[in-house]
């Protein structure tokens, strides 16, 4: 950089050097600060911001006059720096000089300059986010980014999968804003709204619609939202569906679990893969959980759609084991172990199981087999078994 373009940068410095103005008030005293409306006309307020950061009103009619005066260290700067002369030395002492006096634009003007002079000043290069590579030169940290394959997008560094993986997570979150608006005020005006709601196909409005349809206590407007989501091309409203088909009394009816069973029936027999996605909610219904009410509800849905592949877990089922942890009441006296006589004491609690059969399973068995084994689950699985090494019995052909 010669000293002409130097001096000329220096000139081109921001104003934010300049120090806040200096108020006289009428009754003594002096105010400093910055002025927060310097460009108010007919000014009765002063709005003052004080190095201290506290922010104040004050009544123009108590000052006496403003007056504005430069640091001290810049007056002593503007007055020296730019006349000395264009050495190394010169302005590695100006460039520490700023430095230390927090004026970090004219401090890299200087650091700049010294690389001008001296392209392998190991104090400007590294000051100025330099780094040498294994040859010995130099590149900066912009360079070393690129060279990773960094990109620059909204002032930070970012590999383009970063960028492509934001910008797609942007996308999916301003189209989840926009489905989350348009179906609350369409479920708003149910059920006058069926029309439009039935018109969405996007599978981006499923959160959405789910969303709406948890809200809704109406069963009338939950058939409606089911039947919208049932038909969007989408595992998870499918999953879903399959899922609000066995949910318990108190949590929908019976009128609606049917509906959801007719749709999710329609359904596969436009989209024969759904089949497969509902059969595996069903039959996990049928490992897991612990509600008797659900697992009936599993186990009729996979007899109404001939689901044998489910028959293991079904057999399973035939029981439902409900266990229940009973207190036995305290007693006085009880034997105690490896003695004659009584000791105080109060009995452990008790485990029982009760075993219920599940008619519900039955039945779907007897439907899906064509044999009836009752509730005899030893019976039912020695029949299983044979059943595999005979061509008897096909659990596919549903």
């Amino acid at each position: 950089m010669c000293r002409t373009l130097f001096l000329l940068c220096l000139m081109l410095l921001p104003m934010a050097s300049v120090s806040p103005a200096v108020l006289v008030l009428k009754e003594g005293g002096t105010l400093e600060g910055e002025i927060l409306n310097p460009d108010e006309v007919s000014r009765k307020i002063y709005r003052i911001k004080t190095p201290a950061g506290l922010e104040i009103s004050l009544d123009a009619r108590l000052v006496e006059r403003e007056q504005r005066r430069e640091r001290d260290v810049l007056i002593e700067y503007n007055a020296t720096a730019p006349f000395t002369e264009n050495t190394v030395e010169n302005h590695h002492y100006w460039a520490k000089w700023c430095g230390e006096r927090q004026l970090p634009d004219q401090a890299k003007l200087h650091w700049q300059q010294i690389l001008e002079l001296d392209p392998d000043h190991a104090d400007a290069r590294t000051v100025l986010g330099y780094s040498k590579d294994k040859t010995g030169g130099w590149f900066s940290r912009q360079e070393s980014r690129i060279n990773k394959g960094l990109v620059q997008d909204r002032g930070q560094w970012k590999t383009q999968y970063q960028i492509d993986v934001e910008q797609i997570l942007e996308d999916q979150a301003k189209e989840a804003r926009y489905w989350r608006d348009t179906v609350r005020n369409l479920s708003r005006r149910l059920p006058q709204s069926e029309a439009e709601l039935r018109e969405i196909q996007d599978p981006a409005a499923f959160f959405a619609l789910r969303e709406a349809l948890v809200d809704e206590r109406d069963p009338r407007n939950q058939v409606i939202l089911l039947r919208t989501i049932v038909r969007l091309p989408s595992i998870f409203a499918l999953q879903f569906v399959t899922g609000w088909s066995i949910r318990p009394e108190g949590d929908t009816s019976e009128d609606v679990r049917r509906i959801c069973l007719e749709e999710l029936q329609k359904r596969v027999s436009e989209y024969p893969e759904a089949r497969q996605y509902m059969i595996a909610t069903y039959r996990s219904s049928l490992r897991s959980v612990k509600n008797l009410e659900i697992i009936e509800l599993a186990a009729k849905a996979l007899g109404d759609m001939g689901g044998a592949e489910a028959v293991p877990e079904l057999i399973d089922a035939l029981i439902f084991v409900q266990a229940e942890v009973i207190q036995a009441p305290s007693q006085g006296y009880s034997v105690g172990p490896g003695r004659s006589g009584l000791v105080q004491g109060t009995p452990p609690p008790r485990r029982v199981e009760n075993r219920i059969p599940n008619q519900a399973a039955l039945s779907a068995l007897i439907r899906l087999t064509g044999v009836n084994h009752g509730f005899d689950q030893d019976a039912w699985l020695e029949w299983y078994r044979r059943s595999q090494r005979t061509p008897t019995f096909d659990l596919r052909r549903n």
